[in-house]
C-alpha cells in the first residue's frame, strides 16, 4: 500500500520523540504458544462471489486467535460499479503476494493466510486447513507482537526471534483499517446489495525493520484514529509478501 504522508510524519515524530527501546521486563507470550494467525481477504464491490467471502470474514474475526483484514482490489472496477473502498495498492499487494509464492494466482475472493498461502475466501474448510497448515510451518519462527494503549499513545511490543530461527530480519507493517463500512451497491454484479465489509484496509505503513531483538513503538494514537483507525494491526513480516512472524490487533473500545 502507498505510505500515507500524514502516517509518515506521525511515525517520524513518534520515533524522535520516544525512540526504540528494549523491552527488559516485558511480559510477552512465549513463540509458539497460540500467537494468532493473519487472515488477509482480497475482495471487491464488483465481484458476485465476494459477499459470502466478505461475510465469512466477519465471522472469522470473532474467533480467538485470528485477525482478520480486507484489502479492496481496484481490477473489477471496469464492470459497471466502481468499488468505493478499492485501492490499486490493494491490488499489488495482491500481485506481490502471487510473485512471491511463484504461482501468480490474483483472484477474488482469495484468502491470503499469515502471508504463505492462499484459499478460496468463501470456502471455510479451505481456510481452517489453511490456518492449520500456517500453524504448524511456522511453529518455530514465531514472534510475539503486542498492542496496547497507554494513553494517547499506541505502544506495539515486538518480541525476540526464537532462538532456533534463522529468521532474524522482517518489516513492522501497521494496517490502519475501520471496524466494519457498509456499501449499498447501485450497479453491477452486486447491484441492490448492501454489503458490510470487516476490517476494509485504509492504509499499510511499514513503520520499521526488526532484526531479531525485542523492541517497541511509540505511535500517536489521536493521529491514528482521526484517519479512520477503528482498528490498528501490526504486522512482522519477512520482507513485503513474506512469511507473518507474529501479529496483533489493537480495537478502539
Amino acid at each position: 500500500m502507498r505510505l500515507s504522508t500524514f502516517i509518515a510524519a506521525s511515525v517520524a515524530a513518534a520515533v524522535a520523540l520516544f525512540g526504540l527501546v528494549g523491552l527488559s521486563q516485558a511480559q510477552l507470550p512465549k513463540a509458539g504458544a497460540g500467537e494468532p494467525v493473519l487472515l488477509e481477504l482480497f475482495t471487491s464491490q464488483g465481484c458476485s462471489s465476494c459477499p459470502p467471502a466478505d461475510k465469512m470474514l466477519a465471522d472469522y474475526s470473532k474467533k480467538p486467535g485470528v485477525i482478520t483484514l480486507s484489502f479492496s482490489v481496484d481490477y473489477w472496477n471496469y464492470l459497471g460499479w466502481h468499488d468505493t473502498l478499492s485501492s490499486p495498492e490493494s491490488s499489488e499487494r495482491q500481485r506481490e503476494y502471487a510473485r512471491t509464492r511463484g504461482d501468480g494466482r490474483v483472484y477474488t475472493p482469495q484468502v491470503v493466510v499469515d502471508g504463505i498461502s492462499h484459499v478460496n475466501g468463501a470456502n471455510a474448510v479451505a481456510i481452517d486447513m489453511a490456518i492449520r497448515k500456517a500453524t504448524e510451518r511456522l511453529k518455530k519462527v514465531r514472534v510475539p507482537v503486542t498492542m496496547h494503549a497507554e494513553g494517547d499513545t499506541l505502544v506495539i511490543d515486538i518480541g525476540a526471534a526464537p532462538k532456533a530461527s534463522s529468521m532474524r530480519e522482517a518489516t513492522v507493517w501497521l494496517a490502519v483499517a475501520k471496524e466494519k463500512e457498509t456499501v449499498a451497491i447501485t450497479r453491477g454484479e452486486n447491484r441492490g446489495k448492501k454489503i458490510t465489509y470487516t476490517h476494509p484496509v485504509r492504509d499499510l505503513t511499514p513503520i520499521g525493520i526488526w532484526k531479531g531483538e525485542k523492541m517497541t513503538f511509540r505511535l500517536p494514537l489521536k493521529d491514528l484514529q482521526t484517519i479512520g483507525g477503528d482498528c490498528l494491526v501490526t504486522m512482522l513480516q519477512v520482507e513485503n509478501a513474506g512469511p507473518v512472524l507474529g501479529v496483533a490487533a489493537y480495537e478502539r473500545m
